[in-house]
């Protein structure tokens, strides 16, 4: 059945090239979907196709590159910022019980802002993408408040608010992501029980979970160099420290080249298997 309904006035929003392309089919799909619906319909289907118009022209879509890189990224950035979220709370909250000084609390702002960071976390490990989209937007508005927490997760947590909506990260990714998190985290939380002013975890603590998930994603079938970028990116807050001299810069960067050739080498291997 061929529909009259004019198309939405949202498809100006694409860029003229793509709108002249696709847009027929998207407003007809529209039509389909709103076809005897109610205003609050339509409005939400408008609403999809402004944020995906957005995404094409910021070259966020999953059919672009940087939109491919956010997407590969998304749950290793999501992974760094719940383990820093998991681990000021924990060390506030075993100094807090310690001490029995409700001074060692995050401030309001900080703490909600980090109870969001991992919600977004759950909601990812549950499947739920859009969620966790949701809650990682309302962390970011909440530190826009000047909510005094680490600086990391503004880039981390945009890059999971900025991936395409229409998609889901690979398995594979997701999987590493929770690993990546769960080994970054573990050793502070360890530390923290165990009444340590600082984790003192030292060079070869905050490197050898990055070295592994590089090496193991880079072992992984169908790697591309945007999987490797991924993961260096949420490493960054881990390997920043390390790097800070002539010195720790040179051992972090062989060392994560080690792990990427032996990524590299044993992915080579098991393809020849």
């Amino acid at each position: 059945m061929t529909h009259t309904r004019p198309a939405p006035r949202v498809l100006a929003l694409y860029p003229r090239r793509y709108r002249a392309v696709h847009g027929p089919e998207i407003a007809q799909l529209y039509r389909d979907a709103t076809d005897g619906t109610d205003t609050r319909t339509r409005l939400r289907e408008q609403a999809d196709i402004a944020a995906h118009a957005l995404r094409v022209r910021t070259f966020l879509s999953p059919r672009q590159p940087l939109g491919r890189f956010a997407l590969t990224a998304a749950p290793y950035t999501l992974a760094a910022a719940v383990s820093i979220a998991a681990a000021r709370t924990t060390t506030a909250t075993t100094d807090a019980l310690r001490d029995m000084d409700a001074a060692a609390w995050p401030a309001t702002g900080a703490l909600v802002t980090y109870v969001m960071t991992l919600a977004a976390g759950v909601s990812a490990c549950t499947g739920r993408w859009p969620l966790a989209r949701l809650t990682g937007a309302v962390a970011l508005l909440l530190m826009r408040a000047r909510a005094p927490v680490s600086g990391w997760l503004v880039p981390l947590l945009a890059v999971v608010v900025l991936m395409p909506g229409a998609a889901e990260p690979a398995r594979t990714d997701r999987r590493l992501a929770v690993a990546l998190a769960a080994s970054t985290w573990l050793p502070v939380c360890a530390a923290a029980l165990a009444g340590q002013s600082t984790p003192g975890l030292g060079m070869a603590g905050q490197l050898v979970p990055a070295m592994a998930v590089l090496g193991l994603r880079t072992a992984a079938p169908g790697c591309r160099p945007r999987h490797v970028l991924a993961v260096l990116a949420a490493a960054l807050p881990w390997v920043t420290t390390p790097a800070g001299s002539p010195v720790g810069l040179a051992v972090v960067v062989a060392v994560l080249a080690a792990a990427w050739g032996v990524g590299r080498a044993a992915g080579r291997r098991g393809r020849a298997a």
